[in-house]
């Protein structure tokens, strides 16, 4: 359950990110279509497929986020919120709702003002609906990500890259496995298919509005409710205090490591394949990639940070 109380003090500590988020989230798209009316009086038609600020506006949900988990772990006062007479439950309930309040509320207060603006002044659309729409599952989806990666890891920073990673893994894990198949086997995929096939589960892809992802509007609420969940789940079990470590589980770092340096293969195998159009310059680049992966991997996951 979520605690009034406890959600009384998180607005008061971040009041300054709730705010601005909301602000934007609000105003933004409808000022920008009012100005763009003000300056072209023969403004009469606005399609929004060519609207792109869906991007802004997660980059600000994400900031959010990470404000509320990994800056406060960080700050050990994450630590002091679990010293209170709240359960974790109750913690990890408290900041979603009142991070997804300030998203639902900002939406359909731009929502109806955008509505507004558009009626009154006898303005035609196309996608009107469907943009909004897509923007809040999108807007849901990073911010359910980002928020679950804080429960996960040890820092702002690697909550961060958490959150990136997540969301470019899946589009990124078929596209070089499809370039290794034809590599190796010689085999000749239509990439356009596969991708398509996994566009959807692909957080990336939800960046910028598309309108053919209309008929599979489901799938950010959908994947946004797997990643609370997960969230939840390792928020409540996973250790609070601050060390400085990656992940907050320690028995993650090892499949993490073993997880990176293969992408490092057989992404630099397929480089170096496609630069040299030799096996030579696949097993060059595969061993610079393991090479890669390890380091990268190494200095992130078991280095701690002060």
């Amino acid at each position: 359950m979520v605690a009034v109380e406890l959600m009384k003090v998180e607005m008061r500590r971040n009041w300054i990110q709730l705010l601005i988020t909301f602000l934007i989230l609000s105003f933004f798209t409808p000022l920008n279509i009012w100005s763009q009316y003000m300056n072209y009086h023969n403004y009469e038609f606005v399609d929004f497929l060519y609207t792109e600020v869906t991007f802004i506006f997660i980059v600000l949900i994400i900031a959010l986020a990470l404000v509320q988990i990994g800056s406060e772990r960080s700050n050990g006062i994450l630590e002091f919120t679990c010293s209170l007479p709240y359960s974790r439950a109750q913690i990890y309930l408290t900041k979603c709702f009142l991070g997804l309040s300030v998203i639902l509320i900002g939406w359909l207060f731009s929502f109806s003002l955008t509505g507004l603006i558009l009626r009154l002044n006898e303005i035609h659309t196309i996608y009107f609906i469907e943009y909004y729409l897509d923007g809040l599952g999108a807007l849901l989806l990073f911010y359910s990500i980002t928020i679950s990666a804080g429960a996960f890891t040890g820092t702002a920073f690697a909550q961060g890259l958490v959150t990136i990673t997540v969301s470019i893994l899946p589009l990124l894990l078929v596209l070089l496995t499809i370039i290794q198949i034809d590599i190796l086997f010689n085999l000749e995929i239509a990439l356009d298919d596969k991708l398509q096939n996994v566009y959807s589960i692909s957080p990336v892809s939800y960046l910028l509005f598309d309108s053919a992802r209309y008929s599979e509007l489901y799938m950010p609420f959908l994947l946004a409710c797997l990643f609370l969940i997960a969230g939840y789940f390792a928020f409540i079990k996973h250790p609070i205090e601050r060390t400085g470590a990656f992940f907050t589980w320690k028995s993650m770092n090892r499949p993490v490591q073993i997880i990176v340096i293969f992408i490092g293969v057989i992404g630099f195998s397929a480089f170096g394949y496609l630069t040299d159009e030799r096996m030579l310059g696949y097993l060059i680049g595969g061993g610079i990639g393991a090479f890669i992966g390890f380091i990268v991997s190494y200095y992130l996951i078991f280095k701690k940070k002060k």
